[in-house]
């Protein structure tokens, strides 16, 4: 495996492309199983079946309006909103038979996202807590049904190759409850802004973590993006972003 760290972006699209670009080049056999971890400026990431609830029209105008643009991920899950101090992790593989291997792949990296949060000194496990965003039983937590939500997993699965992503919050999550709160609001979903905080530590130290993590699980070694893949990463801007329609809203 080999570990690849990206961004600061300053177009959040391209970690998204980033993302589907190593998902293809995995597919392709063109690289093995990879760990990539990214950050960029703000956005809010939805799903597709959330394009298609009433509300969804409002959430792209309010979301725009305080400065997140949205984007439509092609994986599972609940809406998110990150910024410069929220980490995306995935880790891709190679598969034989996309019907087998979801949960594993689930508990894997619950797991393996809880045992380097626990480095950094949180008291993280898998778990569910009251109110938080991206809700699902994927996700990483401490302090309990009442206490904060860390990182939320989701899956992409083709034919040839699977991620599992997660966005983990590190740091200024004031303003990320600020827009989750105004997006699930409009959703007509509950959302607890007392389910969002900051960890202990900082983006690097976080990379530093997840990194020691990965290496000591898979004997993974640091790899560079590359210019084609980087390449293919920005060629897909525009396939993920939303213009919010102002007509739709009247």
């Amino acid at each position: 495996m080999e570990i690849l760290v990206a961004g600061p972006f300053d177009d959040p699209e391209d970690g998204f492309g980033l993302q589907q670009a190593v998902l293809e080049e995995v597919a392709a056999q063109e690289r093995g199983p990879m760990a990539l971890m990214w950050t960029s400026s703000r956005y809010v990431g939805a799903t597709r079946q959330e394009t298609r609830l009433p509300g969804f029209a409002a959430v792209a105008e309010a979301a725009s309006g305080l400065g997140f643009p949205v984007l439509v991920r092609n994986s599972g899950g609940g809406a998110v909103a990150a910024n410069r101090g929220s980490l995306s992790f995935s880790l891709t593989f190679p598969v034989d038979d996309l019907r087998h291997g979801l949960y594993e792949r689930y508990a894997e990296g619950l797991d393996l996202i809880a045992s380097a949060l626990r480095r950094v000194g949180v008291e993280a496990e898998g778990g569910e807590v009251e109110g938080e965003f991206c809700p699902g039983a994927h996700s990483v937590i401490s302090g309990g049904l009442w206490g904060i939500k860390h990182a939320g997993l989701a899956q992409r699965v083709t034919r040839r190759s699977a991620r599992l992503e997660a966005l983990v919050l590190v740091s200024e999550t004031d303003e990320v409850k600020v827009v989750l709160e105004r997006v699930y609001g409009l959703l007509g979903l509950p959302f607890r802004p007392e389910s969002v905080g900051d960890l202990p530590a900082d983006i690097p130290r976080v990379i530093r973590a997840l990194s020691e993590e990965v290496r000591g699980r898979y004997q993974a070694e640091r790899g560079r993006v590359g210019k084609r893949t980087m390449d293919r990463a920005r060629s897909l801007r525009g396939e993920w972003r939303v213009i919010p329609d102002k007509g739709s809203l009247l």
